[in-house]
């Protein structure tokens, strides 16, 4: 049933897809049975569909259209501000942000009088499960546009740095509990605020273990920026980020569960850190667990099992390859292509003479060496072949190395290369143009020279071939050979 509350959007439909994604689902999966939900905002219908399994759910959307599509469901259909404290709810899911709440119906929210909204429609204990997105995460910093004009429709309300929301988790738990929402769990998610495929808490990123999380949230970035406009490399300044202990704060996106009142213990536990294959046709949620004993890796419904130790196979090449370290790149190549020969090098996992899995759940790639020679020549990385510059050639050549009998196939890929590393390539490019050009200079001015020398030895042939005494010589040569010709005649 639809209520129009006011405000509504009666003919526009929303242009950003929903909230979606493995571990919202998984996380809604957790929440308590019987309770009742208000979803805030645009939610794809199959986490709507799971969460009205056997609770009650109420879903608040501004557009009219969008509205009228949902299963059957309660539907509030308006701008937040209109939303009133008559009836309230156990839990307020908000995966979609705020953004999306208002319309230029009625007067504008700002972030802070968008979270008052939605608290004033908690019970008292009631939670909030916010998502927010961080306007500086590595989505921002890698957009070749502007962050403060938005070509979408729907945006009405102040971007970039003109925005509201609370820059640093440390601030967003500040505010929130300021607000009078206490956050019992705070999450950073990679790779964008609609579709999380990683999400990992602070302590986990700060203490855990970081080539295994750096891989992750590398993985998690890299799919989302296939064949999409880049200023850098996603993937290496999310694994960067995480490495250098700044995972948090450039994080696409912060996921808050916040109550209306202390509770003893959080109403929605969390493990440290959550992961989702994005490559898969039907992800597996991953738990990564700590324990005395170390770090444990567990799927859902499935047995756990100690997280592989070891460094990511591809830094380790990678660092081989800037330091033109032949001996140990050939190690690496062989040891890969001998253990793992169908796993990606951002998927694996070295340890001294032991190659492991990282991820269980990516799917095996035929083409796994010729995609590592992709992003050593994308990338822009030196290398010790300076004289390869195709990647066929670059693929052959590292298959030499790795004692592959042939080169693998070449499928087509869908990578995004930075602006960055595209201006290190033609940076590189004019490296070898100018000294193309000194050396044309060069043997241009050699042929010059050849060119005036074999000028003056013509001439002085020719006046050599004109005179009295060269044809004197030259007839007396003919006369001498006839002579000699005679006597050995004679002899015979």
């Amino acid at each position: 049933m639809i209520t129009m509350i006011g405000g509504e959007m009666p003919e526009y439909a929303e242009q950003h897809p929903p909230a979606d994604g493995p571990l919202y689902r998984h996380l809604l999966d957790r929440l308590p049975t019987g309770i009742r939900v208000l979803v805030a905002g645009p939610h794809h219908t199959g986490l709507i569909r799971a969460l009205a399994d056997r609770r009650e759910v109420t879903c608040l959307l501004r557009s009219r259209p969008d509205a009228e599509a949902l299963p059957d469901v309660d539907v509030l259909c308006g701008t937040l501000s209109k939303l009133t404290e008559t009836d309230r709810y156990d839990v307020v899911v908000a995966l979609d942000g705020v953004g999306r709440l208002v319309s230029p119906e009625d007067t504008p929210l700002d972030w802070a009088e968008s979270v008052r909204v939605l608290k004033r429609a908690l019970r008292p204990g009631g939670t909030l499960l916010l998502a927010v997105e961080n306007k500086l995460g590595v989505h921002r910093l890698v957009d070749p546009g502007t962050a403060t004009a938005d070509p979408a429709a729907d945006a009405w309300t102040p971007l970039g740095e003109f925005s509201g929301e609370p820059g640093r988790p440390d601030r967003l738990t500040t505010v929130l509990g300021a607000e009078g929402l206490p956050v019992t769990s705070l999450m950073s998610g990679w790779p964008s605020l609609r579709r999380p495929s990683l999400l990992a808490t602070p302590e986990a990123l700060r203490y855990g273990p970081l080539d295994a999380l750096s891989a992750f949230a590398a993985h998690a970035t890299a799919g989302a920026y296939a064949e999409i406009p880049v200023l850098s490399d996603p993937r290496r300044l999310a694994a960067a980020s995480v490495r250098r202990g700044i995972g948090a704060e450039l994080a696409p996106v912060w996921l808050v569960t916040a109550q209306r009142a202390a509770r003893p213990s959080p109403a929605l536990p969390l493990p440290p850190v959550l992961f989702a294959s994005p490559d898969a046709s039907s992800p597996v949620v991953t738990e990564l667990l700590s324990t005395p004993d170390g770090w444990l890796r567990r799927p859902v419904n499935g047995p756990a099992e100690p997280l592989p130790a070891g460094h990511l196979l591809e830094e380790r090449l990678l660092t081989a390859a800037l330091g033109h370290d032949l001996p140990r790149l050939r190690r690496l190549l062989t040891g890969w292509m001998t253990e793992l020969p169908m796993a990606a090098a951002g998927n694996v996992l070295v340890d001294g003479e032991r190659f492991t899995i990282l991820d269980p759940g990516v799917p095996e790639l035929p083409d796994a060496l010729a995609r590592f020679a992709h992003t050593l020549l994308d990338g822009g990385y030196h290398h010790p072949w300076p004289g390869v510059t195709d990647v066929v050639r670059l693929i052959a050549v590292l298959a030499g190395a790795a004692g592959v009998s042939a080169p693998p196939d070449i499928s087509e890929m869908s990578v995004s290369i930075g602006r960055r590393e595209q201006e290190a390539q033609l940076t590189e490019l004019r490296k070898r143009l100018a000294d193309a050009e000194e050396r044309t200079r060069f043997f241009e001015v050699e042929l010059e020279k050849r060119e005036a020398e074999l000028g003056r030895a013509k001439t002085q042939i020719a006046a050599f071939s004109g005179n009295l005494g060269y044809r004197a010589a030259k007839a007396g040569l003919v006369l001498a050979r006839a002579a000699r010709n005679r006597i050995r005649k004679g002899r015979t």
